[in-house]
């Protein structure tokens, strides 16, 4: 659970220097980290948000009537080896 706890709060200290306000909020199963995405927003913002987000266990951008909301999931039970289990780095 300290892995988890740890990929979200690097995932928020990224969007937080790129410009966003993320919020992470700790469930039981999983953590999740939203932030609203201004429009419009620079690419090199854009850019970050999206490698951000690929480093997630799910993710996806809603569009609302408050405005377009970027979202991240962490599962609480990840390996440390989910980049492998993701299709990033280098599987054993």
């Amino acid at each position: 659970m300290a892995a988890c706890r740890n990929r979200a709060d690097h995932m928020a200290a990224r969007l937080t220097a790129a410009g966003f306000t993320p919020c992470v909020r700790r469930r039981k199963s999983h953590t999740f980290i939203e932030t609203t995405v201004p429009d419009p927003v620079s690419a090199e913002a854009w850019r970050e948000l999206l490698e951000v987000l690929e480093t997630a266990d799910a993710f996806g951008l809603v569009d609302g009537r408050s405005g377009r909301v970027a979202w991240a999931a962490i599962d609480r039970e990840t390996p440390a080896t989910a980049n492998a289990a993701r299709g990033h780095g280098h599987q054993l």
